[in-house]
């Protein structure tokens, strides 16, 4: 048998310097390949902090490190690197665009798939006050951990774990009478829904059964610090990864679900009520979890074959930008991010939104999409998908702020009206094409027609077994 059956097709198009992209391996004979490499990008204090607007000063000091990771996976001539930071946003699209040339340049990478956490206590990458300069700093360090990552490729064989994490909530409650009152802290662990407390874990083993690197995917904002925090910190994501890499003697990277909704319940505890405490218990409780999954993780069945698929997918803008009266409405709202960063990155009446997908096997998924996506579309991406384990990833290659549905758009609110600005409907597109991209990589959609696609099958024949 051929054992190089590989297959790799790019082609670009002129959307914002991002390119479409599809690369399948579908030889189940060539090793699945993975190397993994991880840093600290904690700046010095005084940058101002991401993620709540009425801090007043700059980072004064750290309170723990800010990681970023790297997994890059390969088999035959298809690559991917997995990046995680512990930030609140990926760094700016033409930064993604110089490192997604120095992937494919520099380290023979086919696809970048760069994600953030969404911590409230990092430094903000948005040029609002000028150029931002830690930007750059960040992508120089993430292009070097890429190519240690390339360097250090050996055969992995992946495991699946998970289970059920009661740490969010939901932040919107509607009302009788169709609205929606936020609830951004919940304490007392009132019901509320939709929330996903689905945890899942993918444990990528050496060849002598050792964990080279775990990924744990899982939906709920990193805010148990609030705006009185003015120390660096990667929130909970940042306790609960410290005690899993010191329990598995592992890599750990984090992927942030479709949080947009989700809040933990113990949202925003100012430091003099145990801010500090609240986020380590939570970061503890989560990692307890994590490295039991991880250690009863079971082998994935089938084949490790990696398909990747990356592309942009058009989406209508809610507002009309050209229009005096919406500019002078957002400009009262928004202030100085909507006159200097918004305005600017918003021309014309829609934002090309980058949809990234990794499939391995025919049996797990990311999907990854760039803003703050609401819990209903993780949901409903899993309920649909043909592949069984989908996992949404948000804050992924981008950032188009809040993603909500079409029912919670008309509600208003916190990510229903404001901090939102892609049309009702985005999410729900965003969705449908994630789902196209997955048939389309397991073979089961095309883009030119087959012969075969005309041959019916008859339920006759079903009947008699032919």
């Amino acid at each position: 048998m051929n054992r190089t059956l590989a297959f790799v097709a790019a082609a670009a198009i002129a959307v914002s310097g991002f390119r479409t992209l599809v690369a399948t391996a579908q030889s189940a004979e060539v090793p699945l390949l993975a190397g993994v490499a991880s840093a600290d990008i904690t700046p010095e204090p005084g940058l101002m902090l991401w993620g709540y607007s009425n801090r007043t000063h700059a980072a004064t000091g750290k309170l723990d490190p800010l990681m970023a990771g790297v997994l890059v996976l390969k088999q035959g001539e298809t690559s991917a690197a997995i990046v995680t930071l512990d930030l609140g946003r990926t760094p700016e699209d033409h930064l993604l665009d110089a490192l997604r040339s120095e992937c494919r340049d520099r380290h023979g990478i086919n696809l970048l798939f760069i994600t953030a956490s969404h911590t409230h206590s990092a430094p903000s990458l948005e040029s609002t006050e000028g150029p931002n300069t830690y930007g750059p700093q960040v992508v120089a360090a993430i292009s070097k951990l890429i190519g240690q990552a390339a360097a250090s490729l050996s055969p992995v064989a992946l495991r699946i774990g998970g289970g059920e994490a009661d740490f969010a909530h939901n932040r919107r409650r509607h009302l009788p009478d169709g609205r929606v009152a936020m609830q951004w802290r919940n304490a007392e662990r009132e019901p509320t829904e939709p929330v996903d407390r689905t945890f899942t874990v993918l444990r990528f083993d050496r060849a002598d059964g050792t964990p080279l690197a775990v990924l744990l995917h899982y939906a709920c904002h990193p805010v148990v610090l609030g705006p009185d925090n003015y120390e660096y910190s990667a929130d909970y994501v940042g306790q609960m990864r410290s005690l899993v890499e010191e329990r598995l003697k592992t890599t750990c990277l984090f992927l942030q679900g479709a949080c947009g909704d989700l809040n933990p319940y113990v949202d925003k505890t100012p430091l003099a009520d145990g801010g500090v405490e609240e986020m380590r218990r939570m970061g503890r409780g989560l990692a307890h979890l994590v490295v039991d999954a991880a250690q009863a993780a079971k082998p994935v069945e089938g084949t490790s074959a990696l398909k990747l698929q990356s592309r942009p997918v058009r989406v209508r803008l809610r507002w009309n930008l050209a229009d005096s009266q919406v500019r002078t409405v957002l400009s009262a709202k928004y202030g100085r991010r909507f006159d200097n960063y918004l305005a600017k990155q918003l021309t014309g009446d829609s934002i090309a939104a980058p949809l990234t997908t990794i499939v391995l096997g025919e049996s797990v998924a990311l999907v990854g999409m760039p803003g703050e996506i609401f819990v209903d579309f993780q949901l409903d991406l899993r309920r649909r998908s043909p592949v069984r384990d989908t996992l949404l990833v948000g804050y992924t290659n981008g950032y188009h702020a809040y993603f909500p549905t079409i029912r919670e758009a008309a509600a208003g609110g916190y990510g229903g009206k404001t901090a939102t600005y892609v049309a009702p409907g985005a999410g729900e597109l965003l969705t449908n094409e994630a789902l196209v991209s997955l048939y389309t990589l397991l073979g089961r959609l095309h883009d030119v027609p087959r012969g075969e696609d005309f041959d019916l099958l008859q339920w006759d024949d079903v009947k008699r077994g032919s």
